[in-house]
C-alpha cells in the first residue's frame, strides 16, 4: 500500500494513501491534535473532543470495532448536529482519522462507513450516515456502479449482481418492505453462500443497499 509521511511538532508519522494513520499504533495526543488543525478544528481540542475521540480509541484498541456514527452519538449522548460542528469534516474522514482509526480496519469491518471517501457518492446522491440512499426513488444505475466500486467485487456488477438488483427493487416498488434473505435466494435460485459471494460486504449492506433500498423498511 501506498504511503506517505507528515511531520507534526517534529515528529514523523506514516500514512496510508487515503491519509488515514497506518500503522495506527503511531498514534498518540500530538497526532490527534496536528491531524484535527490540518481538519479545520480551530484552536486546541475541547473536553468534548477528547471524550469522543477517547470512545472511539477504546472502541478500536479494546473491543476492535468501529460503531456507525449514529450509535456513536447516541453512547455520547450528543446529537448529530451537535457532532457536525465538532467535526466538520465528518465521522470517518474528522473523528475516526483523528482518533487513528485506519482505513483499512474501517473497510474491513464497516465498509459502509467509508462512503464519505467517495465525494461523487455524497455529492450527488442524498444519503443516510449509514450510507444507504436517503430516497428509494432517486436511485439510478449509476449509484449503483460507484458504490459497487468501493465494495470487493473484482469485476464490477455483472449480470447475476444486476438480476440481484432488479429483483430487489421491483419486489420494494410492490410491497414497500424488503424481501428476506431466504425469499431472495428462493425467487433467484441461489444458496445463502452463493449470494454472500456476489456481495461480500451481506445482503442489507451489500445487495440492497447497492439497490437503493432503505436500512429499515
Amino acid at each position: 500500500m501506498t504511503s506517505n509521511n507528515i511531520t507534526l511538532k517534529d515528529k514523523i508519522y506514516t500514512l496510508d494513501k487515503n491519509g488515514f494513520l497506518d500503522p495506527p499504533d503511531q498514534w498518540d495526543e500530538n497526532f490527534a491534535e496536528g491531524i484535527a488543525k490540518k481538519l479545520g478544528i480551530d484552536g486546541a481540542l475541547t473536553k468534548k473532543h477528547w471524550e469522543f475521540i477517547s470512545y472511539l480509541r477504546k472502541k478500536f484498541v479494546e473491543e476492535k470495532v468501529v460503531p456507525v456514527v449514529v450509535i456513536a452519538c447516541n453512547d455520547n449522548k450528543m446529537r448529530l448536529n451537535e457532532f457536525r460542528t465538532l467535526f466538520p469534516t465528518g465521522y470517518h474522514r474528522g473523528a475516526c482519522k483523528i482518533a487513528g482509526i485506519n482505513y483499512e480496519f474501517m473497510y474491513k469491518h464497516n465498509m459502509w462507513l467509508t462512503f464519505e471517501t467517495s465525494p461523487v457518492l455524497k455529492n450527488q446522491y442524498r444519503m443516510t450516515p449509514l450510507g444507504f440512499l436517503e430516497d428509494y426513488n432517486t436511485w439510478d444505475k449509476r449509484f449503483a456502479s460507484l458504490l459497487a466500486s468501493k465494495c470487493d467485487l473484482p469485476e464490477g456488477l455483472t449480470q447475476r449482481h444486476w438480476a440481484i438488483i432488479e429483483y430487489l427493487r421491483e419486489y420494494f416498488k410492490k410491497n414497500r418492505n424488503i424481501p428476506t434473505l431466504h425469499e431472495t435466494c428462493k425467487e433467484n435460485d441461489l444458496t445463502i453462500s452463493e449470494i454472500g459471494e456476489l456481495f461480500p460486504e451481506g445482503y442489507r449492506r451489500g445487495a440492497c443497499r447497492i439497490a437503493g433500498l432503505p436500512f429499515f423498511a
